[in-house]
């Protein structure tokens, strides 16, 4: 048991750990789509375009109310996921049956997967 779950559980706090990058799971990757996506709409490709788009990406994300809309799919996530739901049963929930691509769940690479034959 690592320290961080140690203390958790001195307070009585419940720990989820999640995958890194899971778009669902962590909001944060939410907000980078979004700024990603609005500094390419309004790009010329400059680095000077760039620091001006920045702040704006920012400021139109806080204005469309986008971050009640991540964490509501980070709870409905969850719940998902604490009913059993795979990863493709996850996507679903949030795309529809849109998701027809084969669905790979977020697995940890090691250095045996890379170099198994």
């Amino acid at each position: 048991m690592s320290r961080l779950e140690k203390l958790a559980n001195k307070y009585g706090v419940k720990l989820k750990f999640v995958p890194k990058y899971h778009c669902e799971l962590n909001p944060i990757e939410g907000y980078w789509c979004h700024a990603k996506a609005f500094i390419r709409k309004y790009t010329d490709q400059s680095f000077n375009t760039l620091l001006q788009l920045l702040p704006q990406a920012k400021k139109n994300f806080v204005d469309r109310n986008i971050s009640l809309k991540l964490f509501r799919r980070f709870w409905k996530a969850m719940s998902a996921y604490d009913q059993g739901k795979s990863y493709a049963d996850v996507l679903k929930l949030f795309y529809s049956n849109s998701c027809s691509a084969t669905i790979v769940s977020h697995t940890r690479i090691t250095n045996t997967n890379l170099y198994s034959t």
